[in-house]
């Protein structure tokens, strides 16, 4: 096969045989070094990938994932129908919300969580994963709730007994003074998801909720959104809306969490690009170890009329070849372990059985790594190539 002289010399230096043992033992290492980078990084980032998404549908999807809410934290749906709501890009689904802090009392325990009011012909999360009753008997008037079952655990109730709600930001007059807003409900269904959100939010029916937070007829907390990404809520709260409505969003109760996940993602990244550095080191080192090595040949080159630009071709060929190889292998190796991650830890014995290791390959992320992984490749390249091209024929021979 026919290659032009700077890539044919190049590739000599790089595979021959007949080549410096030390720089070989180099360029190998720089090799192994960054696949390694490459694999590291593409399986980590998978990995927290995985976790993110995990999050996200355990916990975001139950979660109200965006709110748009009027002044006093409730809004008139007269004043603010749905049609007054501009179009949203990544908004699968509008609907009318009221919820708030409250808290619960049983006759064995008391605590806190979040009430959500819901129209039960209207789809939330949630009704996939109700048993012991149903999603629809949270019929207006009838006062129901469906609790998680850790929080029915921790109240030591179950399905037919009776729960005291009472909001505490919202006041009525008695004659002893002034007391929480409160009632009595029935525990109609409980529903299974996680601890946290077993324990975070109960369903109310919206009329319900809305006579028990004291609001006037045609009166909810917001509109609930249910957004196809909850992870991007930055493009979707920047969007305009009428005046004397603002947005809130998951970020506030569940934005630590995201925040830490996103923060160790990066900073495992930047562990791992360590190896990936001290590999295009080792390119720098090899290469000008060769370069110190071939003067004369260099100088040989030159003066057979080899240009300045073919003699850095070839000791970039040379030292990107390395790059190149171990990239390419890296990310191969990377994307076969991210896919088949819990298959792998299984077998190796490091996982409990039947839980398997998220991992979420983002394509985007890999093509990033690929590119970036070869551009540091020619980029350590440049300097020791740049030193051969300097190089003086007269300077290189005079001993000769």
């Amino acid at each position: 096969m026919f290659y032009p002289l700077s890539t044919f010399i190049g590739l000599r230096y790089a595979y021959s045989r007949k080549s410096d043992s030390f720089g070989r033992f180099v360029s190998w290492l720089s090799m192994i070094g960054i696949m390694l980078g490459s694999i590291g990084l593409i399986v980590i980032m998978s990995v927290m990938n995985g976790f993110e998404n995990e999050m996200q549908k355990n916990i975001l999807q139950y979660l109200p994932q965006a709110q748009i809410i009027g002044q006093a934290n409730r809004l008139s749906t007269i004043q603010y129908p749905l049609t007054s709501i501009p179009t949203i890009n990544q908004v699968d689904n509008i609907v009318p919300l009221v919820t708030a802090d409250v808290i619960l009392q049983s006759t064995k325990n008391i605590t806190i969580s979040t009430l959500i009011g819901i129209e039960p012909n209207q789809y939330d999360p949630i009704s996939s994963r109700i048993y012991g009753g149903s999603y629809a008997s949270l019929q207006q008037g009838k006062y129901n709730i469906i609790l998680g079952r850790h929080l029915a655990d921790l109240l030591n109730i179950d399905i037919g007994d009776t729960i005291r709600l009472m909001v505490p930001e919202v006041s009525q007059i008695t004659p002893v003074g002034k007391i929480p807003s409160q009632r009595i409900f029935n525990v109609s269904a409980l529903f299974a998801a996680n601890r946290d959100i077993e324990q975070s939010v109960v369903y109310l029916n919206i009329d319900d909720a809305a006579k028990l937070m004291r609001y006037p007829p045609n009166t909810i907390t917001s509109w609930r959104l249910y957004l196809n990404n909850p992870l991007n809520i930055e493009s979707i709260v920047t969007t305009k809306l009428p005046e004397g409505l603002h947005f809130d969003d998951w970020r506030a109760k569940r934005g630590e969490l995201f925040q830490a996940i996103s923060m160790e993602k990066n900073v495992m990244g930047l562990l791992i690009s360590l190896i990936v550095i001290v590999a295009a080191f080792n390119i720098i080192t090899s290469l000008s170890l060769l370069v110190m090595e071939k003067q004369n040949e260099i100088a040989i080159l030159k003066t057979q009329g080899l240009t300045h630009k073919g003699i850095m071709m070839i000791f970039i060929i040379q030292g990107a070849s390395s790059g190149v190889v171990g990239t390419v292998l890296g990310c191969l190796i990377g994307l076969f372990i991210s896919y088949n991650l819990s298959d792998i830890m299984s077998t190796l014995g490091l996982t409990f059985s039947g839980i398997r290791l998220p991992s979420v390959v983002d394509i985007t992320q890999v093509v990033i790594v690929f590119i970036a992984l070869l551009m540091l490749s020619i980029v350590s390249t440049l300097y020791p190539a740049y030193r051969a091209a300097k190089t003086q024929p007269a300077e290189a021979l005079r001993y000769e």
